[in-house]
């Protein structure tokens, strides 16, 4: 292979990988902080009943 052809393919390559990797990262964040969210649940049995609360 001639050394322009390499190069081509390399910025190709390149431009094609960046964003890929970018969005990788970005959905791997994205997941990470949808973990760290934890979801209570609030009973309303266990206390006693206010009679304004309603």
């Amino acid at each position: 292979m001639n050394t322009p052809l390499t190069l081509a393919l390399a910025t190709l390559l390149a431009l094609i990988a960046v964003p890929a990797t970018r969005e990788l990262l970005r959905a791997k964040r994205d997941q990470s902080a949808r973990r760290r969210l934890v979801p209570i649940r609030i009973e309303r049995a266990n206390r006693p009943r206010d009679p304004q609360d309603r």
